[in-house]
């Protein structure tokens, strides 16, 4: 019995022994790339944006109708042609008529009702002019007197709601046009000759070009940089020999909630209008100071990771005798260059670090490098 009882002893032990051993955990796939020695330098980092309008509003009828008229313009062949999107326009002309004649008459049925209670009033006027008199050398009782004075009240109130609507049907006459606000481009155009347009459907958009903005999202780390007016070069995809002169014009006071970039925005005078709504712009911004800029390593902006004393980390891979490893180091970013981001200090040129598969990973972990 003494040597079952120790054979059962040590198969239990051998079991729980087996049973505490960890499960070896497969190793994460990763893709890794070795930084090279490269630093932004001190040129600054560049951003692109699309050139937009400094004003861009929408032109809509506030009531129905059919277009009767639209702004005529002459055509490259010498002939009269409708208004079209690309054609620049001066404040004060014109671009469309809807029909007013069903709005010519309620101004005059709404006039007629006006010198009917106009008529009316003058009358109770010189009834109550009367009743005063009469009732100052007690001819008339006082009950005779408050008939005189309300109806004389009631034909003024009446009076003063039909003048109110002769006022509101001219208003509608005159908004049978639409005309240009400011000396501007046509940039939307979505009607034609007889078609029924609603209340609040924008008809046209214009844009006000004399000045074009491009608005760059920068992150905290360059926007501290950037001044209210200070002066930028612009390139245009579409002008590849020369730069246009510009000024920061606006600096957002938060960053945005998703890219958690700076909006800025840059003005760029366009006197000529050679610049156009859509084209492509980009400009480089000063990073920061040129010793930081030099001393930075780009890296991917997908191997960034929050670390757990809430900085930002990246995993660099390093060899050992099980294997690849990741472990999470600790960086400080600097500014944004395309797809890349600034490292200024944590990392070292050749580090072999994890931009793809990071968000899933452990500091420590075994990774597998795919090729």
């Amino acid at each position: 019995m003494k040597n079952i009882f120790l054979t059962l002893l040590i198969t239990v032990l051998m079991v729980g022994c087996h049973a505490s051993k960890p499960i070896e955990q497969t190793p994460q796939a990763v893709q890794i790339e070795r930084i090279a020695a490269t630093t932004a330098g001190p040129a600054g980092f560049r951003f692109s944006a699309v050139v937009t309008p400094d004003v861009q509003v929408p032109l809509s009828f506030r009531i129905p109708g059919y277009v009767v008229a639209l702004k005529q313009v002459r055509g490259q062949d010498g002939k009269m042609r409708d208004i079209a999107e690309g054609d620049r326009v001066a404040k004060g002309t014109v671009l469309v008529r809807i029909r007013a004649a069903e709005y010519d008459d309620k101004v005059r049925q709404a006039s007629s009702q006006a010198a009917a209670a106009e008529a009316v009033a003058e009358k109770a006027k010189l009834d109550f002019d009367r009743a005063t008199r009469l009732y100052a050398s007690q001819s008339i009782t006082k009950p005779d007197f408050d008939a005189a004075q309300a109806q004389y009240n009631a034909s003024q109130s009446e009076l003063r709601a039909a003048r109110a609507a002769t006022s509101e049907a001219e208003i509608a006459v005159r908004d049978t046009s639409i005309v240009a606000p400011f000396d501007g481009d046509i940039v939307k155009k979505s009607v034609d000759m007889g078609a029924f347009v609603g209340p609040g459907v924008p008809v046209f958009a214009m844009a006000k070009t004399d000045v074009v903005k491009i608005v760059i999202g920068v992150p905290d780390t360059a926007v501290r940089s950037v001044k209210l007016g200070e002066p930028v070069d612009v390139a245009v995809d579409a002008f590849a020999t020369r730069t246009f002169k510009a000024r920061i014009s606006r600096i957002s006071s938060a960053a945005d909630s998703v890219t958690r970039n700076f909006d800025v925005e840059v003005a760029i005078p366009n006197h000529d209008h050679l610049l156009k709504v859509g084209m492509i712009g980009s400009l480089q911004l000063a990073g920061g100071d040129s010793e930081i800029r030099t001393a930075s390593l780009q890296v991917p902006l997908s191997a960034i990771v929050q670390a757990k004393d809430g900085k930002y980390g990246v995993f660099v891979v390093s060899n050992a005798s099980g294997g690849e490893i990741a472990h999470l180091r600790s960086v400080e970013i600097g500014a944004v260059n395309g797809s890349d981001i600034a490292v200024v200090n944590g990392l070292a040129a050749g580090d072999r670090i994890i931009t793809s598969g990071s968000t899933l990973l452990k500091d420590g972990q075994r990774v597998e490098v795919l090729q």
